[in-house]
């Protein structure tokens, strides 16, 4: 029997197409969980300040992305689309166009550099706007109402330092607040509770939306966490929350300050 060499041809057609699919670079970014810190081990310094251990842990949480200058290819983006732990983005949707790895890698540390003064300043201003979280829940004179004033009022943000080194971005804002509004009240406010979060924050204290937030969630999750703070901003996006751990969306530092302290043990 004979054949028309017409199949051949769009055979050998199709295979080429699948063949440049599979080995040309695509434009596509991957984010996948990344790692969590507890700022309360080496994050934060506190020089001349009052200050109070915390009993419990909050964590810094980061994402892994590739970075613009990567290649993306076939296998790995259907691998990628199809795995849990992954999500896909068109690489603009991440990078500015043109963005090199260089570039974002000083833009990440400038943004993380920002986050830590609007959290200084957040926490600061919240506890000089709140300074009963500064004293005893019994104090209720107005003989220690007037001292916890005092001690907020004295409060001076140049006395409060960050030392972050393995993540970058203006997402760590939220945390890095509440880690200071536990560590300079004598409140407990973890109770011995393992909490993470993120979110944007500035010096009004305001909470703003983040990328890669079911992968921070994700991550929190398999670093043991039970409370996850998110910005109400991104609540649209959060999808397929693990059971154990508690997601609460937040508008403002105050409500996240105002959940811990309601719901202590």
């Amino acid at each position: 029997m004979r054949f028309s060499p017409l199949p051949k041809v769009v055979t050998a057609t199709i295979g080429i197409f699948f063949l440049l699919a599979t080995v040309a670079p695509l434009p596509f970014a991957i984010v996948l969980p990344g790692q969590a810190q507890d700022i309360f081990k080496g994050v934060i310094t506190i020089k001349d300040l009052d200050s109070y251990p915390a009993t419990g842990r909050i964590d810094l949480m980061s994402i892994r992305v590739t970075n613009p200058d990567a290649w993306i290819f076939g296998p790995e983006l259907i691998y990628s689309w199809i795995s849990s732990e992954r999500a896909v983005y068109p690489k603009s949707a991440i990078y500015p166009p043109g963005t090199s790895a260089e570039e974002e890698s000083k833009q990440a540390k400038a943004d993380m550099v920002g986050s830590q003064d609007n959290a200084i300043i957040a926490a600061v201003n919240y506890l000089q706007s709140h300074p009963e979280v500064m004293a005893p829940i019994d104090d209720s004179t107005s003989k220690d109402s007037m001292i916890s004033q005092a001690r907020a009022d004295a409060l001076d943000p140049k006395k409060i330092k960050f030392k972050v080194s393995k993540t970058g971005g203006p997402s760590g804002g939220l945390v890095f607040s509440i880690g200071l509004v536990e560590l300079l009240t004598e409140i407990d406010l973890m109770q011995g509770r393992h909490v993470a979060g993120t979110g944007t924050i500035d010096i009004r204290g305001v909470v703003g939306p983040i990328g890669g937030i079911n992968e921070k969630i994700l991550s929190a999750k398999k670093a043991g966490a039970t409370i996850f703070f998110a910005p109400v901003g991104n609540a649209e996006e959060i999808a397929n929350v693990p059971e154990g751990i508690k997601v609460i969306t937040v508008a403002t530092l105050a409500q996240a300050v105002s959940y811990l302290e309601r719901t202590r043990a």
